[in-house]
């Protein structure tokens, strides 16, 4: 009974243990969940930190933490929130200063091209109107001296083709000219005129006819010449690829009329026309449907700067198969604007004018490198009844003027040795009246510091190739004045 009973105990006691080592094991179990629980809570917001620096690290500067409390750990992330927008921010200004920088280093590439593609244009000219210049003149001496009409006719052929070179290098001259923009009164029908002369030839073997419509008294404009023909050489030559492109026979029609207070200028060709989705890019910088290589992306944007510049809008429309249109508007001078300097636009004169001043036994001195140009001025001022010395340098021709009496010298600005400001100077200490009968002649561009030397000086300065008529003209003046 005894025994009975103690088993009892035992069992009953057992039974007690295993339900307290059951309640304990929960109870650990528990507690562990606890403090897991109470530790994630507490390092979940610096988890989310360290997740969201990484993403910083990474580049990602969209990523943001959550704010869970405003104890330390909200602060913190308040703080760096802010400093992902902090750095959001600066990177997208770094992205607009590097594009920026881009862009601006496009430029300066073009406008380097641009600017040795000027150089070039002047040198190439300055070698051209040399040789031009003699053949102007030596065809003017070969009419009058001939007296058969084929002859004749010949040599008025040779004439008007040389004064054509004439004219398209003077043109070309004027675009390619590098100089601080000036704004000039100018016809714009004549701006017009020059350009299709420098594009005439590659449009005319396109297969593309001009149209021009151009408002004869249109009034005049105060612009920057240089940037007005960039900015419709550019506008043609785009018409002139669009239409290559479309392998179709071509048409150009260039409108000028008065609207008040613009003048409109209406560039129209019949090509492929532009794309609606392109149509409202195209004056974006680099923009281009050009092959690489083919386009920079600069040209419309340019345009679209030069004219709002002027004072002027420019706007473009365009129907596929259609063709597209460019219209042009430019405010007309003010009467207070009309009295100033019209800008000096090529002028040539083909139309025979009466002789001017003819010779009776004066001296004159010809100074220039350039023997053609010396046999040209020398013949002809010969058969005029004028006594005529040359000389191939300026040292030769000081020696020559210190020791010889001439009413008049010719002197070439650019030559070897000593050029014509430097024979001037010389001339100015020696003998300073003399001064007062020379007449520069150039086949040079006649650049700000030329000119602000010539205005100076009051001297007159004839471009080559100059025809007789011009030459003579300026030398009755020149007479007359002393």
């Amino acid at each position: 009974m005894l025994l009975s009973s103690r088993e009892q105990s035992l069992a009953a006691m057992q039974a007690t243990r295993h339900v307290l080592a059951g309640m304990g094991l929960i109870a650990i179990l528990f507690c562990v969940a606890a403090v897991w629980f109470f530790i994630n809570r507490v390092s979940e917001p610096l988890r989310e930190l360290r997740q969201g620096a990484e993403a910083v690290g990474r580049g990602d500067f969209n990523r943001r933490v959550a704010v869970r409390s405003r104890d330390e750990c909200g602060q913190l992330a308040m703080v760096f929130n802010g400093m992902t927008e902090n750095l959001q921010l600066s990177r997208s200004q770094l992205e607009k200063t590097v594009e920026t920088l881009k862009t601006t280093q496009e430029q300066l590439v073009q406008s380097e091209k641009l600017s040795a593609i000027g150089k070039f244009v002047a040198g190439v000219a300055h070698e051209l109107n040399n040789p031009l210049a003699a053949v102007v003149g030596f065809s003017e001496i070969l009419k009058k001296a001939t007296a058969d009409a084929k002859s004749r006719h010949y040599s008025e052929t040779i004439l008007k083709a040389a004064l054509r070179c004439r004219k398209i290098v003077q043109s070309l001259l004027s675009f390619a000219r590098r100089e601080q923009p000036e704004r000039k009164l100018v016809s714009m029908n004549s701006l017009i005129e020059m350009v299709l002369d420098i594009v005439a030839y590659s449009l005319r073997t396109s297969n593309i006819k001009v149209v021009t419509q151009l408002e004869a008294d249109l009034p005049m404009v105060l612009v920057d010449t240089s940037q007005i023909q960039q900015v419709l050489l550019n506008i043609i030559n785009n018409a002139h690829e669009a239409i290559e492109a479309g392998r179709q026979a071509g048409r150009l029609q260039i409108v000028t009329e008065t609207r008040t207070p613009n003048i409109r200028i209406t560039i129209q060709d019949n090509g492929p026309g532009i794309p609606r989705e392109h149509l409202r890019r195209i004056f974006d910088p680099f923009f281009t449907t050009k092959e690489v290589g083919k386009g920079t992306g600069l040209g419309l944007s340019l345009c679209y700067g030069f004219i709002k510049e002027h004072g002027g809008t420019i706007t473009p429309s365009s129907e596929l198969g259609k063709g597209a249109t460019f219209l042009i508007e430019l405010p007309i001078a003010e009467k207070a604007e009309t009295t100033a300097e019209i800008a000096a636009l090529p002028d040539v004169e083909t139309a025979e004018k009466p002789d001017a001043h003819e010779g009776r036994g004066e001296r004159v001195l010809v100074i220039d490198d350039e023997k053609p140009i010396l046999n040209l001025i020398h013949d002809d001022f010969a058969l005029r009844g004028y006594e005529v010395e040359v000389a191939d340098n300026g040292k030769t021709a000081l020696n020559t003027l210190e020791k010889n009496h001439f009413d008049l010298a010719f002197c070439d600005w650019r030559m070897p040795g000593l050029n014509g400001q430097q024979v001037y100077e010389q001339l100015r200490r020696t003998n300073p009246q003399f001064c007062q009968r020379i007449i520069f002649i150039t086949g040079d561009v006649i650049n700000a510091q030329m000119r602000h030397f010539l205005e100076t000086e009051k001297r007159p300065c004839l471009v080559k190739p100059f025809t007789l008529s011009e030459l003579h003209t300026t030398v009755e003046a020149v007479l007359k004045a002393v």
